[in-house]
């Protein structure tokens, strides 16, 4: 094969399970338990209070913050859909890192399988929506 029919391949892949993401996720409810805890532990970072939680680490609060710092909103719903966005794309960009990693494993096809599987796994598809930092640990 190709590089660019594979390129082709992985934005085709990327972008049916990014459409299976968003229809997955619903925006119109606010976050909830773990992840309103990132949520408000972001939202503190963005206003320069860096102390840290007992029981968390600080990773994925201080990477949503620097995209919080971006809004400017009294509405708590977009700092909730702000953190799932990101959370989804995290975890759609990890699609073609799947590939990469099988490529050094497995031939091109099996590779493109592989990122297939990893693409269309259902629970990895409902937890990218949730703003949670699990999409992060995929991608290290």
């Amino acid at each position: 094969m190709n590089r660019k029919l594979i390129i082709c391949f992985l934005v085709v892949i990327s972008l049916i399970s990014l459409g299976f993401k968003l229809y997955l996720v619903d925006f119109s409810i606010p976050v909830n338990s773990d992840n309103l805890n990132y949520t408000l532990t972001a939202i503190a970072h963005t206003n320069g209070d860096f102390s840290q939680s007992s029981h968390r680490s600080m990773g994925w609060s201080l990477f949503v913050s620097i995209f919080f710092g971006f809004i400017d909103s009294e509405n708590f719903f977009d700092y909730s859909n702000t953190i799932r966005a990101l959370s989804i794309a995290v975890a759609t960009f990890t699609i073609p890192m799947m590939y990469l990693v099988g490529r050094k494993f497995f031939d091109e096809r099996y590779s493109l399988l592989l990122a297939s599987l990893f693409a269309f796994e259902p629970h990895l598809n409902y937890n990218s929506g949730f703003g949670l930092s699990e999409p992060l640990f995929h991608l290290a």
